[in-house]
């Protein structure tokens, strides 16, 4: 620029003009310098006519602020909205939506954020299948630790390794099982870890409803096993009247006088009624029938895992009625058990639907 300066002021010199003349001369020649300079900056930056800026792309159409390399499109566009969101994404040739935090040299970053929220709509989804048995898939999955490569070597003076392990899934053995999962970028592997959510709760629901299959049927064994005791318990009762029907009276053996007529026998034994109706969706009536010698007595209600939920205490002798209300129990089975001078009865089993 001075040599340039300096030619002008030679020329202008031996032509005789004077100072002033030749500054003129000196201002209309850094103006077009910096216009040149100008053009050639506006021909790499493109500002059209809405606003928006295109770093190599004469056509930023796809944001704000659009970054074009090798056929590839970056875009960036925040509004000025009293929303206070900005937009970020990524768009090539080939329609891939990636945006990839990769550098050259370092490789792919690691990306610290406070919370992701991903899109799940239903709307956007197309072709939607309930998945089917997930269990088995899940047995076959390996988890690790490991460190990765790219992590600097920390050693403390006692010589223990400050590096933090990281724990997950190998991406080629996920390939095997799951090759929906897997994405290849750049020569590296990934792995979607947010759709294995979809394959646990799936796993876990089939585990929970196995538990809850082999629950019954250990309910059904205990209660199997409660009905013989309570039938041990009248047999024995039963060979207890046997046993004192059959005693040898004193004075040796006597004629029993006859029957008298419509004879009134008291009933010895409590009794515990099924309820009615079973299964039941609202109320239930729970019948029993106590003798007069017993001075407590109550039926309680309880679930198959042997909770107790409910009480009812039973005052009067002879034939009692309890009603259990269903709406303050979830549905499902129950059983309810006559207890006499802490003395068990007899248990029975009642079923709730809703």
């Amino acid at each position: 620029m001075k040599t340039i300066s300096f030619i002008i002021y030679k020329l202008l010199s031996a032509k005789g003009a004077d100072v002033k003349t030749i500054m003129n001369m000196k201002k209309i020649f850094l103006f077009f310098t910096l216009l040149s300079v100008t053009t050639i900056a506006m021909s790499q930056i493109k500002v059209v006519t809405n606003g928006n800026v295109g770093m190599g792309t004469n056509t930023p159409t796809k944001g704000k602020v659009v970054i074009a390399y090798n056929g590839s499109e970056f875009a960036f566009h925040a509004y000025n909205k009293t929303d206070g969101k900005a937009y970020f994404g990524a768009h090539n040739a080939n329609q891939d939506p990636w945006i990839n935090f990769y550098h050259p040299t370092e490789g792919y970053n690691k990306v610290r954020y406070k919370q992701a929220i991903v899109s799940s709509d239903s709307t956007i989804k197309d072709e939607i299948t309930p998945l089917g048995n997930t269990t088995e898939i899940l047995k076959q999955i390996n988890t690790y630790s490991y460190f990765f490569k790219s992590d600097s070597i920390q050693i403390r003076g006692d010589s223990i390794d400050e590096r933090k392990k990281d724990y997950g899934v190998l991406a080629q053995e996920i390939e095997t099982i799951l090759p929906n999962l897997v994405d290849t970028c750049n020569g590296e592997m990934f792995v979607n870890y947010n759709a294995f959510i979809a394959i646990l709760i799936k796993g876990f629901n089939e585990q929970q409803n196995e538990i809850e299959i082999l629950q019954n049927i250990v309910s059904a064994q205990e209660l199997d096993l409660l009905e013989l005791k309570t039938l041990q318990y009248q047999v024995d009762k039963l060979q207890e009247v046997v046993d004192r029907c059959c005693e040898e009276p004193q004075g040796g053996y006597q004629m029993l006088a006859a029957p008298p007529e419509n004879p009134q026998l008291p009933q010895e034994d409590a009794i515990l009624y099924q309820n009615t109706p079973n299964p039941f969706s609202s109320n239930t009536e729970i019948k029993c029938y106590l003798p007069e010698t017993p001075q407590q007595a109550a039926i309680y209600v309880y679930n198959l895992q042997g909770i107790e939920l409910k009480s009812y205490p039973l005052s009067q002798r002879g034939q009692n009625t309890v009603i259990v209300n269903g709406s303050a129990l979830p549905a499902g089975m129950y059983l309810y058990t006559l207890i006499v001078d802490d003395q068990l009865i007899d248990t029975k089993r009642m079923i709730l639907t809703k």
